[in-house]
C-alpha cells in the first residue's frame, strides 16, 4: 500500500499530482525524466508538467538537485515535511478541548480591503475558522502565519481567547468550519469510493492505466480532507465521516496501491518498496 501526500496548497489539484507520485514510489526523490514521464500518464503533455515543475520550485515545493546533467527532485516546504511525517509514521494524537479557543478580532476599512481579504485567506490557509466577519479563531496560536505586521494603520487587530464550555464550542466550530457542508463532501466521497471498489471487475494490473485510475480516485477526497479542522473529537457533529472517507481512502490503496508503486518501481528500474498497512495520516481532524 501506498501512502499519498496531499496537496495543501488551495485549488492546487494539478500540483497534488506530484506528492501523489512520490507517495506512490515511497521514494524521497524521483529523476526529473520519470516525474515527467509519470505525469504524461496522469494527463499531462511534457510542456505542461516541465511547467508544473518549474512553478512548484519556484513556489517552494519542490528542490531540484543535480546528478551529472540530469536532474532529480525532492518534495520541498510544506510538502516535504508532511512526506518525511508519513514516510515515519508519525500521526498527531487528537487533541483536547483547552477551554477557549485562539481569536482573531479584526476591524479593516472598505478602503484597506486587499489587506482583509489576504488576511482571511491566509488564515483560512492555515487552519483559522471565520466564526462571524471579524473573527477568526483555531485551537492554538498560529499568528506568525499571519500578515498581521502588514497591517494598515487604520486597521484593528486584537489577538485574544474566546472561553467557550464544550458544547458551545462545538456550536462555534460547526459555524466557523462549515462543518455540515464538509460532513455532507467526505460522505460523498466515502460513498463514491465504495462503489468504485464494489465495482471492480477484478485486481488492477501494474500499468499507467492503474496509475491513472488511482489518482482519479483519490486525488480530489485526498485534498478536500485538507479542509477539515484539527479539532477535539467531541467539537464535530455527531456521526461525523471523515473516519468512514479515511477508511475507503485506505481501502483504495490496500486495492490500487502494489499494483502503482510495482509499475512506477519498473520505470525507475527498482523493485517496488514493501508494502505497509499504516493508515494515512493527516495533520487535520
Amino acid at each position: 500500500m501506498s501512502q499519498i501526500v496531499p496537496s495543501t496548497s488551495p485549488g492546487g489539484r494539478s500540483a497534488s499530482l506530484v506528492p501523489f507520485l512520490f507517495g506512490v514510489a515511497q521514494r524521497p526523490e524521483l529523476p526529473g525524466p520519470t516525474l515527467i514521464r509519470l505525469l504524461g500518464d496522469l494527463g499531462l503533455t511534457p510542456a505542461a508538467a516541465r511547467a508544473l515543475l518549474l512553478r512548484m520550485r519556484q513556489e517552494g515545493k519542490l528542490a531540484s538537485i543535480r546528478h551529472g546533467r540530469g536532474a532529480a527532485y525532492r518534495l520541498a516546504g510544506e510538502y516535504g515535511r508532511r512526506f518525511d511525517r508519513i514516510r515515519a509514521g508519525g500521526r498527531p494524537p487528537a487533541p483536547q478541548w483547552p477551554g477557549a479557543f485562539h481569536a482573531v478580532l479584526y476591524q479593516v476599512p472598505e478602503s484597506r480591503r486587499a489587506f482583509r481579504d489576504a488576511l482571511r485567506r491566509v488564515a483560512v490557509q492555515f487552519g483559522y475558522g471565520l466564526l462571524q466577519p471579524g473573527v477568526l479563531i483555531a485551537l492554538d496560536d498560529r499568528t506568525g502565519h499571519l500578515p498581521l505586521a502588514d497591517a494598515p494603520p487604520d486597521a484593528l487587530l486584537l489577538v485574544t481567547r474566546l472561553p467557550l464550555d464544550e458544547p458551545d464550542a462545538a456550536r462555534a466550530a460547526r459555524v466557523a468550519w462549515d462543518l455540515d457542508t464538509l460532513a455532507g463532501t467526505f460522505a460523498t466521497h466515502a460513498g463514491a469510493l465504495r462503489e468504485a471498489l464494489d465495482a471492480l471487475p477484478g485486481p488492477p494490473s501494474p500499468g499507467a492505466e492503474t496509475l491513472r485510475r488511482y489518482a482519479t480516485l483519490l486525488r480530489t477526497p485526498m485534498v478536500d480532507t485538507l479542509s477539515s479542522p484539527r479539532l477535539p473529537a467531541a467539537l464535530f457533529p455527531p456521526g461525523w465521516p471523515l473516519p468512514k472517507l479515511w477508511a475507503e481512502i485506505q481501502a483504495v490503496q490496500d486495492v490500487f496501491g502494489g499494483p502503482a508503486s510495482r509499475y512506477v518501481a519498473e520505470l525507475l528500474g527498482t523493485s517496488a518498496p514493501p508494502s505497509t498497512t499504516t493508515p494515512p495520516p493527516t495533520s487535520r481532524g
